[in-house]
């Protein structure tokens, strides 16, 4: 299954995309949908990533998986550290540990997309990682390594509503990727899909319809704001684990957001920090990388027009995927 990526020519679009240290950018895809049934309702868009990711675009295709692996994979800005911690406690359960969840949940690309001077190489660190190892990813299934769909590991997915993953993203990309263009251009580019792992809607629409397999458990960032227990015991229960009443209840306690933008284990503080010395600049002051963790706050900075604008698009985005109504429901609820 060779990848192709096809460098974009650069343009008027191009501000809107950039971010430090990555100003090219490519459509990577797969030449051919691989033989087994899983793909055969797969999208198999082009995904928008940095054309540096061409250096590692094999590499990742041919990664090797194992059966004890335990992966969790969205589209960014969907409750992806809400949910890594999730899994890795109810793994291991150690509420008190110190170690960093980028350590013990490695970003497999993260390298591949990010500025060089950063030094991020996650895959040679998880090629050397013991088992069983716990690996994020961000990539649309038909780019994942291929051995995941044989080996069959456990697979987490989790999404969010468009518009609040939207807004997330752009906050991520001005205070962590230091872009320089307006909240209005990142809109743009999001629903040009010239946003890193771009589209969103085709990345929710494959997993969703894999949901049943029995190695995928399919989680959405509302269900676990509403009802966060119940969401816990679903996933303890898909990943083999049993606790008591007591012990889920500690859990959630130590997943609530006001907990984790406290601990210096998940919140990222240490590693935005020296993001920002490497390049000598300055975020919000009122960020954090963990941010409000609550549902609907797009009202609170998309225009009207931008409201009406998103919810056209994905409309139309998911009718053309022939979606089912739970996901439209889901990208886009109407409360």
């Amino acid at each position: 299954m060779p990848i192709v990526c096809e460098k974009i020519p650069s343009g008027e679009w191009s501000r809107k995309s950039e971010y430090v240290g990555i100003e090219e950018f490519s459509w990577v895809n797969e030449t051919l949908r691989p033989n087994i049934p899983l793909a055969s309702k797969w999208s198999m868009r082009p995904c928008f990533l940095s054309a540096k990711y061409e250096r590692s675009a094999e590499i990742v295709e041919n990664f090797q998986v194992y059966p004890d692996d335990t992966w969790l994979v969205s589209f960014p800005k969907c409750g992806t550290t809400w949910t890594q911690e999730l899994v890795w406690q109810l793994c291991n359960f150690d509420l008190a540990t110190e170690s960093p969840l980028r350590s013990r949940f490695p970003f497999l690309e993260l390298g591949c997309i990010t500025y060089d001077a950063f030094k991020l190489d996650m895959i040679s660190i998880l090629q050397k990682k013991s088992p069983p190892r716990f690996i994020k990813t961000h990539l649309p299934a038909h780019l994942l390594p291929k051995q995941i769909w044989s080996v069959k590991p456990k697979i987490v997915y989790v999404t969010r509503n468009v518009k609040d993953a939207a807004v997330s993203y752009y906050h991520h990309y001005k205070n962590l990727q230091h872009y320089k263009a307006s909240f209005e251009d990142f809109m743009d580019a999001f629903l040009t899909d010239k946003v890193v792992h771009a589209p969103y809607d085709s990345h929710v629409v494959d997993f969703w319809n894999m949901r049943n397999e029995e190695n995928i458990l399919f989680l959405t960032f509302e269900d676990m704001k509403r009802d966060h227990p119940s969401v816990i015991r679903k996933t303890a229960e898909f990943l083999g684990k049993s606790f008591t009443d007591e012990q889920i209840e500690t859990l959630a306690e130590h997943l609530s957001f006001d907990k984790m933008i406290k601990n210096d284990a998940v919140n990222y503080r240490k590693e935005v920090n020296q993001y920002h010395q490497i390049c000598n600049t300055k975020k919000d002051d009122d960020f954090n990388f963990i941010r409000k963790g609550q549902i609907g706050t797009y009202r609170q900075e998309m225009s009207a027009e931008m409201i009406e604008r998103f919810d056209k698009w994905i409309e139309e985005r998911l009718t053309k995927c022939k979606a089912d109504p739970q996901v439209f429901e889901i990208c886009n609820p109407k409360n």
